[in-house]
């Protein structure tokens, strides 16, 4: 009897195939890397491996093993289309891995809570649509609203168990409620994993299995969120949004951006945001406004902003994450921006040659009010697509009291990611 030995993407499309008859396949590879001349472990916003700090007699070497960390991605994606019912269903597996870097080059990874392999379903969903203008999607998807959203930033990205309803019947506008059960995100590590494939292939586990569940982010009762986009009024994108996380808080988000044409091929952009939370248990609440001014020509992007957090007990960054959606958030050196009791400024521009390459210049500052919290952060980008092929490199300059015993280091990092 001979067997035949089918791929990862031929397994995933049997599963589907027999009641959809438009499979469409999709994915990336990435391998990041980055390193810095910390003399105290930073790498990635991750504490050092183990835990252990660097006392400043190792550290401080720029391409050194110790100051340095890596990853290496797959993530293959399965759409099916026209299946029973008007359906389309989404399945996404994605592959974290170190092969063995970090036994020569580097310390520590990007995502992740450690070394060694780590294999998900970041997706897996249904989507219905109803009432010709009503969309249902339930199961295991990305989100992006301004509390609770993928940070898409590191090498994986998380994912949440949620059902999402979007209505637009009424013209320009969409009206969404969402229910969101549990996340695996995990702060500055985006991602819970850790050696995960090590159990399922019967050596000794590190969890229980290769597909242990980190989904649990939200608790047994989840977060609601309500919100509505519009674009009713010309040339603006306003939006409104209310959660409740449960037995946290409640917490809302006002924003508007106007984009008015103001010649041939130039555009203002403005745009103001604010957003409160109500904590639950007798905690400080607190809220947050932000501003935002800049340009768009030939090309050429330039902004400027600036935020305020009063003093309270929970900032504005995404719930579980690091990351945020103020107008003023770093480069790379998230949660000072949108943390209490914090004043912000960020000075961006983005130019792109055409068939050269796309440059980014980026300044953040922040004043924590004695909080022992500041930074000041440059950024530099270049980036360059070859087809299906993404390139890029950033350097950032990190200056903040809370890194590096107060004093200020440089970080490098490379970008490589191919599309299919």
């Amino acid at each position: 009897m001979k067997f035949a030995k089918l791929s990862l993407a031929a397994l995933m499309a049997l599963g589907v195939s027999a009641f959809a008859t438009d499979v469409k396949v999709d994915g990336d590879v990435k391998l990041y890397y980055g390193t810095n001349d910390a003399d105290a472990w930073t790498g990635a916003l991750l504490p050092h491996p183990n835990g252990v700090q660097d006392d400043g007699t190792t550290g401080g070497d720029l391409f050194g093993q110790h100051n340095s960390y890596a990853n290496a991605a797959f993530r293959i994606g399965l759409t099916a289309k026209d299946m029973p019912a008007g359906l389309t269903g989404r399945l996404s597996l994605t592959y974290l891995d170190t092969f063995g870097l970090e036994d020569s080059i580097v310390d520590d990874t990007w995502a992740g809570n450690g070394v060694g392999a780590s294999v998900w379903f970041d997706e897996a969903n249904l989507k219905a649509t109803l009432f010709d203008k009503t969309t249902v999607i339930a199961g295991r998807q990305y989100l992006d609203t301004p509390l609770v959203f993928s940070e898409k930033w590191n090498i994986a990205a998380n994912s949440y168990d949620a059902a999402v309803v979007v209505d637009q019947h009424i013209e320009k506008t969409a009206l969404v409620a969402g229910w969101i059960w549990r996340s695996n995100i995990n702060g500055a590590a985006t991602v819970q994993g850790n050696d995960r494939i090590v159990g399922a292939l019967g050596g000794t586990p590190t969890q229980e299995s290769a597909f242990d569940n980190y989904f649990d982010t939200f608790g047994k009762h989840g977060a609601y969120a309500v919100g509505a986009v519009t674009n009713l009024i010309p040339m603006t994108t306003a939006q409104a949004w209310y959660y409740n996380v449960d037995s946290v808080a409640d917490a809302y988000w006002l924003q508007a951006d106007v984009t008015p044409e103001i010649g041939e091929g130039m555009k203002l952009v403005i745009g103001g945001q604010f957003a409160g939370t109500q904590l639950s248990g007798g905690d400080e609440d607190a809220t947050v406004w932000a501003a935002k001014i800049g340009g768009e020509f030939a090309g050429l992007k330039l902004s400027a902003a600036y935020s305020s957090v009063d003093e309270g007990d929970l900032g504005f960054a995404n719930v579980g994450g690091a990351q945020s959606k103020l107008y003023t958030e770093a480069w790379w050196n998230y949660g000072y921006v949108s943390a209490p009791d914090t004043d912000a400024v960020n000075v961006t521009a983005e130019y792109s040659f055409a068939d050269i390459a796309d440059f980014g210049a980026y300044y953040t500052a922040t004043d924590s009010n004695d909080q022992g919290r500041d930074l000041t952060e440059f950024a530099l980008t270049v980036g360059k697509n070859f087809g299906a092929f993404d390139t890029m490199l950033a350097y950032v300059y990190t200056d903040a009291e809370d890194q590096n015993n107060d004093d200020s280091y440089n970080t490098l990092q490379v970008y490589l990611t191919y599309n299919f």
